[in-house]
């Protein structure tokens, strides 16, 4: 039974991610901000120039100092993108496509791809 709950969690998050990375157009402009400002501070994470480079993120607009777009993070990015691509979801169901493998039903890695990750099956 356990893993049955772990196989659901897991293909949710499969959806959550695939509508993130899709539909990013879908965003509202405060998640877009909330988007960039996450992925810019993965990025310098690691750089021993931080402080140089974090002044100029915020001058290209890659960093921000919103408090509304700051405050769809506070729980964290996975908590962003699970709470963003249900509210895409929510909003815009109709313009979201799926590209299921017609053999396991999984999803595909991207709404174009014509041979599933999982398990080989190929449907050019």
């Amino acid at each position: 039974m356990e893993k049955e709950n772990l196989a659901i969690i897991v293909m949710e998050k499969e959806k959550q991610d695939y509508i993130i990375n899709y539909y990013l157009h879908l965003m509202s402009p405060k998640e877009k901000l909330a988007y960039k400002h996450a992925h810019s501070l993965l990025k310098i994470d690691q750089n021993a120039d931080f402080d140089k480079i974090k002044r100029v993120y915020f001058k290209a607009g890659w960093l921000t100092k919103d408090e509304n777009a700051l405050n769809l993070l506070n729980n964290g990015l996975e908590k962003f993108n699970e709470d963003t691509a249900t509210r895409i979801m929510r909003d815009h169901a109709s313009e979201i496509f799926f590209n299921y493998c017609p053999n396991c039903g999984k999803v595909a890695r991207t709404p174009t791809a014509k041979q599933c990750r999982f398990c080989y099956y190929d449907w050019h």
